[in-house]
């Protein structure tokens, strides 16, 4: 798996704001479902440069929410790693927008690539093939 994929976006709530400014540091992010904590790690350590001391995971399992209709709908199941960071390291809240902002940009511009390509293979597929003989063999019988 690659690592870009592994960590979604950063968790931003007031539990995750009051662990980032006690000591020892912790960030809350989530991350792909069937990432393992020495995955998360790597992907930690290639992202922001050091590695951290601990890694611990959540799976959020899915809650209802009121729909307004008889059936209730469910949140999607995630999971979250709260990442320690060793004595002395920090994050700032810019970097970690950066990043999340990289990681979506590297996403879209995958699912661009396939779209461009499934909309060059349905032009080639629509494309009429003989359409101007059979305009002329209409214009001959109307004479």
């Amino acid at each position: 798996m690659e690592f870009s994929r592994i960590i979604i976006k950063p968790v931003h709530t007031e539990k995750s704001y009051a662990q980032q400014n006690i000591e020892p540091k912790k960030h809350a992010f989530i991350v792909d479902l069937s990432a393992t904590k020495s995955d998360i790690k790597l992907a930690f350590e290639s992202i922001y440069g050091f590695a951290p001391t601990k890694v611990s995971t959540q799976i959020r399992k899915p809650a209802k929410i009121r729909t307004g209709t008889a059936k209730p709908g469910f949140t999607k199941k995630v999971k979250i790693a709260y990442v320690t960071l060793p004595a002395g390291m920090s994050i700032s809240a810019e970097q970690q927008a950066e990043e999340s902002k990289k990681v979506e940009t590297k996403k879209t511009e995958s699912t661009l690539k396939e779209v461009k390509k499934d909309s060059k293979k349905v032009e080639k597929k629509a494309e009429p093939k003989k359409a101007t003989s059979n305009l002329k063999e209409v214009t001959k019988e109307a004479k």
